[in-house]
């Protein structure tokens, strides 16, 4: 290279790197720039939120809360539990639709003025009530009307009061029974 060609290419250094400087100097004085998101983008998280949500209540249709003290039964069954109205029977007492209808004995039996040849008596009312309100949405949205009912027992329960609010059940018109239990690991 020449004496001038080196010149040239100096000087073509040079001037790039003020370039640079001036650059850099231009961005530090410009301050941060505030981030912001577009409707794109938070369309995107409203969608994936509800998508989200909507998966999780799927997967689970009933959700069941045992009562304070209840000790659920262990089962090696592995079939789902299906969409019902539950009920819960312990030794204490029945609770449906969050009231305490039935009250037991020291000895786990129903209390026997409730009970008349196997029919409980409260709880026959709340089970027609909530039938009859079953049926007639049922009717609204034009469905057949299950009747299905999700026993919710304790491990200690005795037969005779299962069979009790199995009968009471069966005449207020519940089809069918599922037994809730916790799946053994």
């Amino acid at each position: 290279m020449t004496p001038d060609q080196l010149a040239a290419q100096d000087a073509a250094t040079k001037a790039f790197l003020a370039k640079k400087k001036a650059k850099a100097a231009a961005r530090r004085q410009k301050g941060e720039e505030e981030p912001t998101l577009g409707m794109t983008s938070l369309m995107d998280i409203v969608s994936i939120l509800v998508i989200y949500l909507l998966k999780s209540y799927a997967s689970d249709p009933v959700v069941i809360n045992p009562t304070a003290g209840q000790k659920i039964p262990f089962s090696a069954a592995d079939a789902s539990i299906q969409d019902g109205m539950p009920v819960f029977v312990t030794v204490r007492g029945i609770t449906f639709q969050d009231k305490k209808l039935v009250t037991m004995d020291s000895e786990g039996n129903v209390d026997s003025s409730m009970v008349q040849n196997h029919l409980i008596g409260p709880l026959f009312d709340a089970f027609s009530e909530e039938a009859d309100k079953a049926k007639q949405l049922a009717e609204n949205r034009g469905t057949e009307w299950e009747g299905r009912l999700i026993i919710v027992g304790d491990q200690a329960l005795k037969f005779s009061t299962l069979v009790d609010v199995l009968y009471t059940a069966g005449r207020a018109e519940f089809k069918e029974y599922t037994f809730c239990v916790i799946r053994k690991a």
